[in-house]
């Protein structure tokens, strides 16, 4: 019997990559991967940015809103809506008329007017009580006029107190306020702005906030008040009913040189542990201006 021995032919080699095939194309996805992440990563970035900038000016926005309606009805109801002894006769309501200003239905309008604290009555809700209403930029230990910033934007609102002279109600608790504002100037008589307080704190890469941020000088020293007569002209402050400035804070016919509008003008500072870009380390800013006209200051 004859028996036959297969044999095994040999297996083919079969082509691949080489290590440094391999390797190469590992480097070339590492790269393209790298710069991938590093997109995602500034899109992120700038998104962040931008939502913390979107949040200043909503928040700046809603306390702006509500100071001009609130001055739109500065010193309403007025001394000749209300039947008080000698109303017609002894209006406007100030100080000169204490029998008319101590009045609680009674709305005298502005009372203190500066570059940084406001305070005025009306009936602001509409609920037919007056109030008397108080805007006050303070620093984080509550001085006013601020030593420092940012400083907080503070909003009061009390019941009217008859008996008590408009510029000594309360005392009042503050439940409404704006936060990280930075714009502080008290300009000397009718100048646009200076004199704002330092802004505390330094940046990342160890400037002072001062020198960073307030580089442009209005944004440190615009004041946060400021008012103008008809004619659109800057009026000197202070002005307050007590120092006997009622031809200022209360328009007659004949006076042009009154307060007829309120500017408020708001610089904000993003805040330092949760509003500093991760791009670039700078606080985001956004700037805010509103003016209400007063109609019943006469």
């Amino acid at each position: 019997m004859n028996m036959k021995l297969s044999r095994q032919k040999p297996t083919t080699s079969q082509a691949g990559f080489t290590l440094l095939e391999l390797m190469i194309v590992c480097a070339i996805l590492a790269v393209v991967l790298g710069a991938v992440f590093e997109g995602i990563n500034t899109v992120i970035q700038r998104s962040q940015s931008e939502q913390v900038k979107v949040d200043l000016t909503q928040s700046g926005r809603e306390f702006i809103d509500e100071f001009e309606r609130d001055l739109h009805q500065a010193g309403y109801p007025s001394c000749k809506m209300v039947a008080t002894t000698g109303a017609a006769a002894n209006c406007p309501a100030d100080g000169t008329q204490p029998l008319v200003a101590t009045n609680s239905a009674v709305a005298v309008g502005l009372v203190h007017v500066d570059n940084t604290l406001v305070v005025f009555e009306g009936d602001v809700d509409g609920n037919g009580t007056v109030d008397s209403v108080e805007y006050k930029l303070v620093d984080s230990n509550g001085n006013n006029p601020p030593l420092n910033c940012p400083c907080t934007l503070q909003r009061n609102q009390i019941p009217k107190v008859g008996g008590t002279n408009p510029w000594g109600q309360g005392p009042r608790t503050f439940y409404q306020e704006l936060q990280n504002v930075v714009n502080s100037g008290q300009p000397a008589g009718t100048n646009a702005y200076g004199g704002g307080a330092p802004i505390s704190g330094s940046t990342s890469w160890g400037a002072t906030n001062t020198a960073y941020y307030a580089a442009v000088s209005t944004f440190k020293d615009y004041p946060v008040f400021q008012a103008y007569d008809q004619s659109g002209n800057v009026i000197a402050m202070p002005a307050d009913l007590l120092a006997g400035n009622t031809q200022i804070l209360t328009c007659g016919l004949a006076n042009t040189g009154c307060i007829k509008s309120i500017r408020l003008t708001v610089n904000l500072l993003a805040n330092a542990t949760t509003g500093t870009d991760l791009k670039t380390g700078v606080r985001p800013v956004t700037t805010l201006v509103g003016t209400a006209r007063l109609v019943n200051n006469n």
